[in-house]
């Protein structure tokens, strides 16, 4: 079956006995779903929806939104929308890190163009729209994201663990399992490494090194996956269907009172 690639590895070993562990506790293994740079109807996207059978947050660029994203979204009860910025464009310093909302871009032209995103989706999406901001590239200036609740968004996601507590005045969940090799070869980062990624956040958790009460996050790019990303997904999907310990929150569950105004 789909699931057996996974279990056949010792990674899968890995994963089993962290759930196990989970399970002795009484506790459930809660997972999230985060797809980031949706913008139009696509093969690509078609491909994610077919295959996803738990919730799955998508981060769409307001900027570049195609009225077929809408259209498409509507007959999926499992689909929420998350907002990717507003263009997707890198607003860092000569030699930075790549930032659309770095310390550098004045207050009142970040707000702005969020404002202007938050309205396109919430009209697009109505209650698919979870106003909840998915800076571009996982970054955002510390400043800026302090002032983001007064903008009306009720949740904030980047990359790797969140702090504890969080101070940035908003629910902030974070995605922890990126699946694409961005610095090396941009297809699949491997089952290895992956599954390596999924135990490590689930342990720290467990072991009180990290915010247990953060589901642990997936992160895909439907975009730009390979062959080897969606046979992984496939699979992962499988092996966490055969064990109930496992539960996959929904955006809408995660950042509280979301939906349209």
């Amino acid at each position: 079956d789909g699931g057996g690639e996974i279990a056949a590895m010792s990674g899968g070993d890995a994963l089993q006995r962290e759930c196990d562990a989970w399970a002795a506790g009484g506790r459930a293994v809660e997972l999230w779903w985060r797809d980031d740079d949706a913008v139009g109807d696509t093969a690509a996207l078609r491909r994610l929806l077919a295959q996803t059978r738990v919730p799955i947050a998508l981060a769409v660029i307001p900027a570049g939104l195609e009225p077929s994203l809408p259209a498409l979204l509507k007959n999926h009860a499992l689909v929420s929308v998350l907002q990717h910025g507003f263009d997707h464009r890198n607003r860092a310093p000569a030699g930075g890190k790549k930032s659309e909302f770095p310390a550098t871009r004045p207050w009142p032209e970040v707000a702005d163009d969020l404002a202007k995103g938050r309205g396109r989706l919430a009209d697009a999406f109505g209650r698919q729209f979870v106003p909840a901001l998915t800076p571009p590239w996982n970054r955002i200036d510390p400043g800026h994201a302090a002032q983001l609740g007064a903008l009306g968004f009720r949740g904030l996601t980047t990359y790797l663990p969140r702090k504890m507590p969080t101070k940035v005045g908003v629910t902030q969940v974070n995605t922890h399992v990126d699946v694409i090799d961005w610095h090396g070869t941009r297809g699949f980062l491997g089952l290895e490494a992956t599954l390596q990624l999924l135990v490590q956040h689930l342990a720290a958790k467990r072991l009180g090194q990290a915010d247990p009460a953060e589901p642990t996050g997936l992160l895909t790019h439907h975009l730009v996956h390979d062959t080897e990303t969606w046979e992984f997904l496939g699979a992962l999907l499988d092996w966490c269907a055969k064990r109930p310990v496992i539960k996959w929150r929904s955006a809408a569950d995660l950042f509280p009172g979301a939906g349209s105004e």
